[in-house]
């Protein structure tokens, strides 16, 4: 199977919405989000077989203590062609390309065990673990209230645990898109609330996050929620692949998955 890989132009775009469809069942208020926002072709790879677009990936970039990250995306293949080892390479070949590119580490959140599994198998190791947190409502509301992209991100610098992911710009402008961001004292929020009205946290930071959950329930109305925490002994979140000039140990939090 001949391949060709290179980065997406712009003639592509109806190729990769369907692509995307395809791979993960999004609709088009979804797709119009990310394709009408933080898409950006070279920060992008495809892959090409027989004139067709047959696989995407994207990034976001990111950074952890000083050296920088790219956090890919979206990473999808034909289901007509699955099986056949496109995915490997089209991973390889971003790998090259960032490494060009300066980039120090790469960074992805798999959907599953088999894709950790598969990953695995490309060099990635397990890193970044969280708990997650179901908890009621309880106790008296906690202030909170909503901040923009740009606050969000100042404040998380101050409130990130060592070794944490750095997301900011285009990042945080998307996740806002995603779910609210909210602030308050040594805390920060991103959640969204479901048609049951259960609160998803995607990222709860704060200095005792326990304390907090119940209490920020009753300050969004919510009566259940479920948080995402750092938490060192919980399980994998992410999975980590050093470049050449990648220094140190892997990044040991990474919360703002675009799920």
């Amino acid at each position: 199977m001949q391949c060709e890989y290179r980065s997406a132009r712009e003639g592509d775009l109806p190729a990769l919405r369907e692509l995307w469809k395809e791979a993960f069942w999004d609709g088009d208020r979804f797709l119009d989000q990310f394709f009408e926002g933080p898409f950006a072709p070279e920060r992008s790879r495809v892959a090409v077989v027989e004139g067709a677009v047959s696989g995407a990936l994207y990034w976001f970039p990111a950074s952890c203590r000083g050296q920088s990250l790219a956090y890919l995306y979206g990473v999808a293949t034909a289901a007509r062609l699955r099986g056949r080892g496109l995915c490997s390479g089209l991973m390889a070949d971003t790998q090259a390309y960032l490494s060009a590119q300066g980039i120090d580490g790469m960074l992805l959140v798999p959907g599953s065990a088999s894709l950790f599994r598969f990953y695995a198998r490309l060099g990635y190791a397990p890193c970044c673990p969280q708990g997650r947190m179901k908890v009621q409502a309880a106790g008296p509301a906690l202030p909170l209230k909503p901040v923009s992209p740009r606050r969000y991100g100042e404040l998380r610098r101050t409130l990130l645990p060592p070794g944490g992911v750095c997301q900011e710009g285009v990042n945080l402008e998307f996740q806002a898109g995603l779910s609210q961001l909210y602030g308050g004292k040594d805390l920060l929020l991103a959640a969204t609330r479901q048609e049951d009205g259960t609160l998803l946290a995607s990222e709860l930071l704060s200095r005792d996050p326990i304390a907090a959950a119940p209490r920020i329930l009753k300050t969004l109305k919510a009566r259940e929620g479920i948080f995402r925490v750092p938490y060192p002994k919980g399980r994998p979140f992410a999975m980590f692949l050093p470049l050449a000039t990648w220094q140190g140990p892997p990044p040991a939090y990474f919360g703002l998955a675009f799920d």
